[in-house]
């Protein structure tokens, strides 16, 4: 993984950079994202709902933070007492409520809710692939942002037991990400997540990670290569 050039602002160029990917898919296919695989190798992850169920609209906000070096992803725990998915490390972000709410405003309105962040703070930058959840029947938009100043945070306790920041180093790399093997009804899967901590991030916060880390490094290279984004 190639670092943004050291001639410019670093927070300015990752701005840049994160604007790029949340506006072109760099040729990334999300087919060949890393998904949940069977021992025998087939995939036990698919990113559309199956035929004849329509699923729930949902946003999750990924928003990068200046950090001393580089930037952060913000990140939180869910609440462990949540009916589902609790406990799990995610972005904040949760169901569109009305027929007529946007993705970028449900992501904005969740991220007040759980943390504490106002819209007047986030730069919306633009959206990656949507990742279908299966256990909650949610096709979920990742909604990419800027946040200037690192917020302070007021949590809501019935939802997000911490907040975290993750380096975005450490989605980047081909080391990043790792393999472990789980037992879920009955069958033995290997599932990819990063680790963070103590704390493993997996499904669908994973699969949104990988698709962020792969643009990111298309985006450099294309970058370094001496292309311009209008190309």
């Amino acid at each position: 993984m190639r670092s943004p050039d050291s001639s410019e602002s670093t927070h300015a160029q990752w701005q840049s950079i994160l604007h790029a990917i949340a506006t072109h898919d760099y040729g990334v296919v999300q087919t060949t994202l890393p998904m949940m695989h069977s021992l025998d190798g087939r995939t036990l992850r698919v990113n559309e709902p199956p035929a004849g169920i329509t699923p729930r609209r949902a946003a999750v906000l990924i928003m990068a933070t200046p950090a001393q070096q580089g930037v952060e992803l913000i990140i939180t725990r869910r609440s462990g007492s949540l009916r589902q998915h609790g406990g799990e490390i995610a972005f904040p972000g949760g169901r569109v409520d009305e027929s007529d709410e946007s993705v970028i405003a449900c992501a904005l309105r969740e991220a007040n809710e759980e943390i504490g962040i106002s819209a007047a703070a986030i730069k919306i930058l633009g959206t990656i692939h949507h990742v279908y959840v299966p256990r909650s029947n949610h096709i979920v938009t990742p909604v990419v942002a800027w946040v200037a100043q690192p917020p302070t945070y007021t949590t809501n306790p019935a939802e997000v037991d911490e907040v975290f920041h993750l380096p975005i180093d450490a989605i980047l790399g081909s080391d990043a990400l790792r393999i472990e093997e789980r037992h879920i009804q009955g069958e033995t899967i290997r599932v990819p997540y990063y680790p963070f901590q103590e704390h493993r991030i997996w499904g669908a916060t994973a699969l949104m990670l990988c698709d962020l880390s792969a643009r990111i490094d298309r985006c450099i290279t294309y970058r370094n290569s001496g292309h311009k984004e209008s190309e």
